[in-house]
């Protein structure tokens, strides 16, 4: 049954009323399973005022917008818009993309100034970049970029900059990439903006640019730069928690000042909070830069620390990754069959992230090919040239490309050898 308040609203009732009669509703009807006839006899004889969410459900069902129900009070407006935002940026936190659309939808309905509908427009972006969208994300970022200034909200111009080199990261346009990010690190330094996730989070996408830039001395640099701003706390996430789940609960009552002010809280903490996830991204990236140098066993301590913190955190992916470093590193040391295991092992957890899933078929077919079972090696590094070419990722493409090249040409088969060694040149 939907959760209520005491006090009513004036007009809501006749309003639902009205409209359910419109589309040939019973009341019966309307509730469905989510509410009950019940609930909606009260509603529409303004006895009960409903939640958000039920309101919601109702507007929906009876394709009616939730301001038709409300009203145009100026501060029910702001409210709403309030929340909405909110909403929408604890939902880019948990990576919800569907909830941020739709929370973002909801809040450029309430027609928001210039500073909100940047904020909007820039969790839109990031749901679009989550899916490679990225000429509708580049455009939203640059309408976002266009309604804000430096001098008087510097952090959301930081995170939109931030968000700009992401975007160009994706598309393997590394010193775009590179300037956007130098330009949200410099914008976070000359408005001495105090946030050091964010600053943290800028500073290991910088990072992984250098590294695909060759720029070796400056990614270790900037990632130990990371690792020294992801500190303190995991009491904070705990607490975070707490305020996201009395937030949800408000919400569903219908109190939305309540509401607003526990994802308030909840925001401020996670801001200062030690984000594991930044962590274990700097150790895996430095664990690969000790491995492409030839440092084995700092590359296998790194590796084996960044696997153990991925497994207490329950970040499988991550888990993954730091398998398949250490499957390199098995690989490297003659033990073929173990290596191709643990690449195996990590492959089917990495089937979301086509880069990362790239790279695991690289090791499965290195491995193969170490055995002997050339097929396999075949099919393999053919599906992560395969990948790598779908999201145009030309540097990791040209390497494993060159990488096969060799086998084949170890193998004899001159032909297939000379036509990897083509694409790896670019060709």
């Amino acid at each position: 049954m939907g959760s209520i308040e005491t006090a009513p609203t004036p007009g809501l009732g006749e309003r639902v009323r009205s409209a359910r009669r419109e589309r040939g509703m019973s009341q019966a009807q309307l509730a469905g399973e989510e509410l009950t006839k019940g609930f909606i006899s009260q509603v529409e004889s303004g006895l009960v005022r409903p939640s958000v969410r039920s309101l919601q459900i109702i507007a929906t069902r009876l394709a009616k917008s939730l301001d038709y129900f409300l009203g145009d009070a100026p501060l029910a407006a702001e409210k709403r818009l309030a929340f909405h935002r909110l909403a929408a940026e604890a939902a880019a936190e948990r990576h919800d993309w569907d909830v941020v659309r739709t929370e973002v939808a909801s809040g450029l309905e309430c027609a928001p100034g210039k500073r909100d509908r940047a904020v909007f427009l820039r969790l839109l972006a990031q749901a679009e970049l989550a899916v490679s969208a990225r000429e509708p994300a580049f455009d939203r970022i640059n309408e976002a970029i266009s309604l804000i200034d430096a001098t008087t909200d510097a952090p959301e111009v930081a995170r939109l900059q931030h968000l700009r080199g992401i975007a160009y990261g994706q598309l393997s346009q590394y010193l775009a990439s590179a300037e956007a990010l130098e330009q949200a690190r410099d914008t976070m330094e000359r408005h001495e903006v105090n946030d050091p996730r964010l600053r943290a989070r800028i500073l290991v996408a910088l990072g992984t640019v250098y590294r695909r830039l060759n720029r070796t001395t400056k990614a270790m640099q900037t990632y130990s730069s990371a690792l020294d701003l992801a500190s303190a706390s995991s009491e904070l996430r705990v607490a975070a928690q707490g305020y996201m789940g009395v937030a949800v609960s408000l919400y569903d009552a219908g109190e939305l000042d309540g509401a607003i002010n526990s994802y308030r809280r909840a925001l401020e903490l996670f801001e200062r909070v030690e984000d594991r996830s930044f962590e274990l991204s700097v150790l895996h990236s430095i664990a690969t830069i000790h491995f492409e140098r030839g440092a084995i066993a700092e590359a296998r301590e790194l590796a084996e620390r960044s696997l153990a913190l991925a497994k207490m955190s329950g970040d499988t992916r991550v888990e993954a990754a730091a398998q398949v470093i250490l499957a390199r590193i098995l690989l490297s040391g003659g033990e073929a069959e173990p290596a191709l295991e643990l690449a195996k092992t990590a492959e089917k957890a990495l089937t979301q992230d086509r880069v990362q899933h790239a790279d695991a078929l690289r090791v499965m077919g290195a491995a193969h090919d170490a055995l002997g079972a050339h097929a396999a090696s075949d099919k393999a590094y053919r599906k992560s040239i395969e990948l790598l070419t779908e999201v145009d990722d030309r540097p990791d493409r040209s390497a494993i490309a060159a990488e096969y090249s060799k086998k084949l040409r170890a193998r004899g088969d001159v032909d297939a050898a000379f036509h990897y060694l083509e694409l790896a040149r670019g060709r």
